[in-house]
């Protein structure tokens, strides 16, 4: 496959979320936003070429519940179905504006590769609570779903969250296989060790963690449970997966400012297992978090070409640069069978 030669490809960004924060009422990224609280915007994604991103159904329960993504609890499946619902209509509304393209088939991803038109998102669900049954999964998937994460940190009723230990239930070992039947890939960000045990050995299809970084450069921190281990990283790299940095800082770093160096070093780090060919970009930019708490010198996506410089400086080659920029994701989508519709 022949990848661009200067477009990004995002692996996450909480895009529907993050309009619906902004202005509950008519949520849309398409002015510019306050840079000093606020990393991204359709002009900000613009400016910094971001072609093609994951773009997330986002949903959270309990204390979030008041809020435009949250529901009551795991149990509340008619709350959660709202709460998801309301996203992928926000993305359906903004195609039919022509804000964005809904990548659904094969042919929308090719469309992302030129300069004509708007961005494409491909959709990604963060926390399945909203799909009420295995079944309902069909028409999530006609509508354009193509990439789930079982849970988000408080887990879910499929799965345990990195927030929440525990496995598959067993409705969740269905989900699996219905999504699966489906074509759709899976996400592990999130979910918790047991529940990454867990999908490994029920799931054959497409597995990828679009969002986490590597746990063994953060023993300390808290958050370490949150990134991928060291034999979870070798199994979904065996299984032709693709690893995103989040660029989150406290995520990098602990304690201070994360900068070029600690994006650097888990790159290197998850390359130990996936090659670097298979390492790209997910950098969950504004995921709840301002610029400030992106690593120093890429607090925008215009700033994203110095990863590449520093990665350059490490010794990755061209080809591995690319691979991270664009071609390491794009080559996973071309292996998701719910393109081939």
């Amino acid at each position: 496959m022949t990848t661009p030669s200067d477009f990004w490809l995002d692996a996450h960004l909480d895009l529907a979320y993050m309009a619906l924060e902004r202005s509950p009422e008519a949520p849309n990224l398409e002015n510019e936003a306050d840079t000093s609280r606020f990393a991204i915007t359709r002009p900000a994604l613009e400016r910094g070429r971001v072609r093609l991103c994951f773009g997330t159904i986002f949903t959270a329960p309990g204390e979030e519940a008041h809020e435009p993504w949250g529901y009551r609890d795991h149990d509340d499946r008619d709350g959660a179905h709202r709460a998801g619902m309301r996203q992928l209509e926000l993305y359906e509304d903004w195609e039919a504006r022509g804000w964005i393209r809904i990548a659904r088939t094969r042919e929308d991803l090719v469309l992302a590769e030129t300069a004509e038109g708007p961005p494409t998102i491909v959709l990604l669900m963060e926390c399945a609570d909203p799909i009420r049954t295995p079944e309902e999964a069909t028409e999530w998937a006609r509508r354009g779903l193509r990439m789930v994460g079982m849970s988000w940190s408080h887990g879910s009723r499929y799965s345990g969250g990195n927030g929440r230990p525990g496995g598959l239930t067993a409705e969740g070992r269905a989900f699996v296989q219905a999504l699966d039947a489906l074509g759709v890939a899976h996400d592990v960000s999130h979910l918790s060790d047991e529940s990454v045990d867990d999908l490994l050995s029920v799931s054959t299809g497409p597995v990828a963690s679009t969002h986490s970084n590597v746990r063994r450069l953060m023993p300390e921190n808290k958050y370490s449970i949150r990134h991928l281990r060291k034999d979870h990283a070798d199994e979904i790299a065996a299984r032709r997966g693709v690893a995103g940095i989040n660029l989150f800082g406290r995520f990098l770093a602990a304690n201070r400012r994360a900068t070029l160096e600690d994006v650097v070093a888990h790159a290197e780090a998850l390359a130990e297992s996936f090659g670097r060919t298979n390492i790209g970009l997910g950098s969950d930019a504004d995921g709840g978090f301002g610029p400030d708490e992106l690593p120093l010198g890429i607090e925008s996506p215009d700033r994203y070409d110095r990863i590449l410089e520093a990665l350059s400086q490490a010794g990755w080659t061209l080809e591995e640069r690319t691979a991270f920029r664009w071609g390491a994701w794009r080559s996973f989508l071309d292996r998701v069978p719910a393109f081939d519709v």
